[in-house]
């Protein structure tokens, strides 16, 4: 077994993400691999390996899981390579809407055929999108983007009515039908080689909506999208999942999208502002612009909010 400091000495450790794995690049029995070095102070990290063997089972493209070594908190995966959706849209690639297409495949086979195949000892999160789970994601948006990150200070009139509406969005997502759901489906974790879309950093799966799953690709801070191409991707997954592409998967999208940026900026601000990780700042502005987007004409105290917040985070960085 490769310690550690071997892994260290004689590989590249790759640079990833907000949290506190460890990557490294290296050769696994003469296979291009992944090692990855975990703590269970997130207790989805030690769910990775299980969750992968599982995806793949059910045809969800996942990188092979090649040695899962949990009492040393060690797993090594086959090495995909560094090219991921985010690449392609930031190169302006002509793979961009193959990718993405591929990307939405993948998810409707998640959602499709997760919860029908799920096996009663399944290696996941438990607490699942349930209400303590969303109130959770808007309590950290509003500690760390609102009040922590843009100093906004809201009247307890506006925070009964910001909170009646939110708890209604969340009764709302909570009353479609329960699916497996990546949780973090975003362009930097949807890996692109040999002309397919492979999901990566899937530990913190648990039951949802798979709204919020595409929700996370199509609204996107890191990747922009333009409302036509969004469209084109949305018509595209509802034929995938046999569902109309009408005016209610339009509304179940935006309202996953409210859900879904109000946890992505407050995990900007949290990790920019308390973890010592700046460069995620210059994803707010986009996260608003979008959440400013999803809101309009829907959600008017959230909709007010976060034109106040885009207003005053335009006014910082210009």
């Amino acid at each position: 077994m490769c310690s550690l400091e071997k892994i260290l000495r004689e590989s590249t450790e790759l640079k990833k993400g907000g949290g506190t794995r460890r990557f490294f690049r290296s050769d696994f029995e003469g296979v291009p691999a992944v090692f990855c070095f975990y703590d269970t102070e997130k207790e989805e990290n030690a769910y990775y390996a299980g969750i992968a063997r599982f995806l793949k089972k059910i045809g969800v493209p996942v990188p092979a899981v090649l040695l899962d070594f949990p009492e040393k908190k060690l797993f090594v995966m086959e090495d995909l390579g560094d090219t991921d959706l985010w690449t392609l849209q930031r190169e302006t690639s002509a793979d961009f809407l193959p990718a993405y297409r591929s990307a939405l495949c993948g998810l409707a086979c998640l959602h499709t055929q997760g919860m029908k195949n799920l096996p009663p000892d399944f290696p996941m999160m438990r607490d699942g999108f349930n209400r303590a789970y969303y109130q959770w994601e808007r309590d950290y948006f509003l500690k760390n983007a609102v009040e922590g990150g843009l100093k906004i200070s809201l009247s307890v009139s506006e925070k009964t009515a910001l909170e009646a509406e939110l708890s209604d969005l969340a009764e709302t997502l909570l009353a479609l039908p329960p699916q497996l759901v990546h949780r973090d489906c975003q362009s930097q974790n949807i890996l692109w080689k040999n002309g397919n879309a492979v999901f990566i950093d899937f530990q913190g799966m648990r039951i949802g909506t798979g709204w919020y799953d595409v929700a996370s690709l199509l609204f996107d801070p890191y990747a922009e999208i333009s409302p036509e191409v969004r469209k084109s991707l949305l018509q595209f997954y509802c034929e995938k999942i046999s569902v109309p592409a009408d005016r209610a998967a339009e509304e179940n999208l935006f309202r996953a999208a409210a859900q879904r940026l109000m946890q992505a900026l407050g995990a900007y601000f949290f990790l920019s502002g308390k973890m010592g990780k700046p460069h995620f700042r210059q994803h707010a502005l986009p996260a608003l612009k979008n959440l400013v987007t999803v809101t309009a004409g829907t959600l008017p105290f959230l909709h007010a909010l976060a034109e106040q917040m885009l207003a005053q985070e335009k006014s910082l960085v210009s």
